[in-house]
């Protein structure tokens, strides 16, 4: 007999794109098979990152709250989605100098069961140019990741 996985919080990191959503369904169904949580994740890398002690203008500090307040919206409006489906969900938004960094630290510092998230499925040169998220979270985490490939639409 085989042992079975019990999963009581998920995570599934989003950057705003309609791929990365792709994931939650998936995640949901493993929420619902497990009575777990899904902990929803944006990592929030402020523009002018390394100019924010020096930034003086209160219209780019406005930009930056917009910004963020825009985020925290749209994570709400998935949690809420999720939560009237009857899955538990919470949202979260962590800072980091980036996306695979923040999920690594968040997954390192909370009760993460297991990860289920989008690739974009780059390889290559493309998976060079743009960090390779997907592999780096791989690599720093020591948690089960399910990579849910987009499909061509």
């Amino acid at each position: 007999m085989t042992a079975r996985m019990e999963y009581k919080r998920i995570l599934v990191p989003l950057d705003g794109s309609g791929w990365a959503e792709r994931a939650i369904p998936y995640a949901a169904d493993l929420a619902r098979t497990h009575d777990a949580e899904l902990a929803l994740l944006h990592v929030y890398t402020p523009p002018f990152r390394e100019f924010t002690d020096q930034l003086v203008l209160a219209a780019q500090e406005n930009q930056m709250d917009a910004l963020r307040q825009n985020v925290e919206q749209y994570l709400a409006g998935l949690r809420n989605g999720l939560r009237a489906q009857g899955v538990k969900a919470e949202s979260y938004i962590v800072e980091a100098p980036g996306a695979a960094r923040g999920i690594c630290n968040f997954v390192e510092n909370q009760d993460v069961d297991v990860i289920v998230m989008s690739t974009h499925g780059r390889s290559g040169f493309m998976r060079w140019l743009f960090g390779g998220v997907t592999h780096k979270v791989l690599q720093g985490v020591r948690v089960p990741v399910m990579l849910i490939y987009p499909d061509e639409s």
